[in-house]
């Protein structure tokens, strides 16, 4: 893991850098604390969760989800994660390119 920037943390898998043309797979840990900001992208994104649980906020519904699951944020839908429990989250997020476009709504 990188060090912690701004209460997260990331490594990548797969991108253009190992010769992948539309495919990125990353872990991210989210710290206690953290707090997205809402944004769309124009692509799937695959989001599991493999450590923790993290509260996802999507197209105004806010659900907790929990080691194991995997949660989706469809193409131009608005979503938001945040961890506000006392460990880290550790997630590996999946999307079809290696250019990803985000929209910030706030």
């Amino acid at each position: 893991m990188s060090a912690p920037e701004d209460y997260r943390a990331e490594r990548t898998f797969v991108s253009r850098e190992q010769g992948a043309a539309s495919l990125t797979v990353k872990e991210v840990e989210l710290h206690p604390g953290w707090e997205g900001r809402l944004h769309t992208h124009p692509t799937d994104i695959a989001i599991m969760v493999s450590a923790g649980a993290v509260q996802l906020i999507i197209d105004d519904e806010l659900r907790t989800v929990r080691a194991g699951c995997t949660l989706f944020a469809p193409p131009g839908v608005p979503h938001k994660l945040v961890n506000k429990l006392w460990i880290p989250v550790r997630l590996l997020v999946t999307y079809p390119t290696t250019d990803l476009e985000t929209d910030y709504l706030e």
